[in-house]
């Protein structure tokens, strides 16, 4: 869990999200862009791991509890290939009623309320780079002699939905 994290200063309850990112490479470099609620959180995610540039990761808990078993994974050969050597369009729109997640302006992923749980208090947005080496294997391990590992965000919005 160690490394750097942008927080949005404010809550808000529905709006869209969305940020130009280059992602970290390198097993075990974990990037994400969520939305993240108070204790227990509710969370709603974009995330990137290293040891997997060609792929992006949508994955949302409740109560701090992981609804999805597996994380959905898109691929983005469709979308320039390696997604830590260009930059691409990422967002998040939480609605009272669904979540949907887009890449370059094209819908990944939605999620309906009612069809299962539904994360409705993730209310702050965060971006930052992880080391994800205690996570079972999931992002890999980390091997420091070959860092630095560097995310970049070239832009990001914030519009809420009043």
């Amino acid at each position: 869990s160690c490394g750097t994290t942008m927080v949005y200063p404010w809550d808000f309850y529905y709006g869209r999200i969305e940020a130009r990112i280059r992602i970290g490479s390198g097993s075990g470099v974990v990037t994400a862009m969520l939305l993240l609620g108070p204790a227990p959180s509710d969370e709603i995610d974009f995330e990137w791991v290293g040891k997997d540039t060609t792929h992006v990761q949508t994955m949302y808990y409740v109560q701090s509890h992981r609804v999805d078993n597996l994380p959905e994974v898109f691929g983005a050969a469709q979308n320039n290939g390696d997604l830590s050597t260009t930059f691409q369009d990422y967002a998040i729109e939480l609605n009272k009623d669904s979540v949907k997640w887009y890449l370059n302006g094209i819908l990944l992923r939605t999620l309906n309320k009612g069809a299962q749980e539904f994360p409705s208090d993730a209310s702050r947005a965060r971006m930052g780079i992880w080391d994800g080496t205690q996570t079972s294997g999931w992002a890999g391990t980390v091997d420091w002699s070959q860092g630095p590992f560097t995310a970049e965000m070239q832009w990001f919005n914030f519009t809420p939905y009043c």
